[in-house]
């Protein structure tokens, strides 16, 4: 029987308990709310699978919870939580910029890339999660700091060493035997069993072989949903293709707070072109947009494109023009090495690559669109053979902080993300014009965007959400009397990918230098 001072001792330790239990509630259904609002399967679920699925995410937040708290001491348990802070926002961040889930292969073979784009993914953030988040971690600190003054509880090690081994258990067991996680088809496998058990099987799981025939696979599917219904393009003696990036549908039409056109020129020569909302691919990256560009293929989405090993690239867009007489080349004002693009694009039959190194040697400063878009045209207007140039720029990357002051036209001093967007696009607008202006006549210039933005609230009326511009134009001749998909609203339909367009430009090209070829024949014969 218990003596009247045991009593209260046994309520403290009952007290201690029940706030630890809270401790370990709130940071379990924490993770379970991140893990929600971080993953985008790829079809919605019936209520009861999705509860199903959530029951076991939850079972595994308690049993993780649970042994950190019981196992932690108060300095090692505060640097958790900071640490699960700071994971979150970056996954949250991560999720809702690429609209799939944090895999570890992405971070095992993209950590250089994202580091190097640091700045930009900060001015992602949602400073309202941010703060939620931020409240969250007051509690629980709050929680541990009131469990710090009561009486231990005893037994603590061997409930978390319990708890250790139930999460190791139900990790094995769920994603082990019961529903396999390599099997899991719905989604991804962070939707399934969280971030823990998907990124130790990605780990312990990865394939590069398999990796490889998924790649093959998605880019054996082509299209022609374009090439069946617009007549092929007459490319004439020189071709461009420009990949702006940042570029949003929407900026070409954004008007200033004045009513003033923030891209007048690409806003003019939308009238003169074949011009497309596209849905552009942007699951790992803006290789992504290239890849897909310079092979008419949809990019596995796992992993960069480039950095798929033993990708066959021989019969790409390079490959193509300089078997039609065109001299390929590709100028991109960033290094070689980012994305792995050097290796790629020297696999894909490039004569010449301009990236960071060769610009520097011909004292060009690629970081600046409208010194690399000059460069271009210099080449071209000197070259007395027919030119491929793929241009890909780089000034209006975000967090769209790199313009010179003197090309801060529109807002003189930028305060938010949507005024450094907006000067950045009437900067590339202007260097697109004056690279337009300087290109000889007879030259199709194609010009599109790599991704979205990720901007808000620059734009006014209907915003096209992850659309971008496809223009097709061709220096002396109106494109747009030829453009039979504005007439049916296919192309401002937003229902085109980007495979669309480049099987378009593919099939357009072949076709073009086939008619081209007989027409030279005959005139052999006479």
């Amino acid at each position: 029987m218990e003596t009247a001072a045991a009593i209260p001792a046994t309520e403290d330790r009952r007290r201690t308990g029940v706030l630890l239990a809270v401790l370990v509630l709130v940071w379990a259904c924490e993770l379970l709310i991140i893990q929600e609002v971080s993953s985008h399967p790829d079809e919605s679920l019936p209520l009861l699978q999705a509860v199903k699925y959530a029951a076991r995410r939850m079972a595994l937040n308690l049993a993780a919870c649970s042994f950190l708290v019981c196992l932690l001491r108060r300095f090692w348990l505060h640097a958790a939580s900071l640490v699960g802070l700071i994971f979150s926002t970056i996954i949250v961040t991560y999720a809702d910029y690429f609209e799939h889930p944090l895999s570890w292969t992405t971070i095992s073979l993209q950590w250089n890339e994202g580091t190097s784009i640091a700045g930009h993914a900060a001015s992602l953030i949602s400073w309202p999660v941010v703060a939620v988040l931020l409240a969250v971690f007051a509690v629980k600190i709050g929680l541990r700091e009131a469990v710090e003054r009561r009486p231990p509880l005893a037994g603590l090690r061997r409930r978390g060493v319990v708890a250790g081994v139930a999460y190791l258990v139900l990790a094995v067991g769920f994603a082990g035997f019961y529903k396999p996680i390599t099997r899991v088809n719905v989604g991804s496998p962070e939707y399934t069993y969280g971030y823990a058990v998907a990124w130790a099987t990605e780990f312990l799981s990865y394939d590069a072989e398999v990796v490889l025939e998924h790649a093959i696979a998605k880019a054996a599917v082509k299209s022609r949903k374009l090439t069946e219904v617009e007549a092929p393009l007459d490319f004439g003696r020189h071709i461009v293709v420009v990949q702006v990036e940042s570029l949003d549908y929407d900026a070409i039409d954004a008007t200033t707070a004045g009513g003033e056109d923030v891209m007048p020129f690409l806003r003019y020569l939308k009238g003169q072109s074949m011009t497309y909302m596209v849905k552009p691919f942007h699951a790992t990256g803006s290789s992504d947009a290239d890849f897909a560009l310079l092979t008419a293929s949809t990019p596995n989405g796992r992993i960069t494109p480039f950095k798929v090993v033993g990708f066959p690239f021989g019969e790409s867009l390079p490959w193509l023009v300089e078997r039609f007489g065109y001299t390929a080349v590709a100028i991109h004002g960033n290094t070689g090495a980012f994305f792995q693009r050097r290796n790629a694009y020297e696999q894909m039959g490039f004569s010449k690559l301009y990236f960071d190194q060769e610009l520097d040697d011909c004292g060009v400063n690629g970081a600046y669109d409208d010194e690399l878009l000059r460069f271009s045209a210099r080449l071209i207007r000197e070259s007395s053979e027919p030119m491929f140039h793929f241009v890909i720029t780089w000034t209006s990357h975000g967090p769209f902080n790199k313009l010179p002051s003197d090309a801060e036209t529109i807002h003189s001093s930028p305060k938010s993300v949507d005024q450094r967007y907006v000067n950045c696009m009437r900067y590339v607008d202007r260097a697109l014009e004056e690279y337009y202006r300087e290109l000889p006549d007879d030259t199709t210039v194609v010009i599109y965007g790599d991704h979205h933005s990720c901007v808000q609230g620059y734009a006014s009326g209907t915003v096209h959400k992850d659309r971008v511009p496809w223009i097709i134009c061709r220096k002396g001749k109106n494109l747009a009397e030829q453009h039979q998909t504005a007439r049916t609203g296919l192309a401002t339909s937003g229902n085109l990918t980007q495979l669309d367009m480049a099987c378009y430009l593919r099939d357009s090209l072949q076709t073009f230098a086939t008619i081209a070829n007989q027409e030279r024949a005959k005139r052999n014969q006479h």
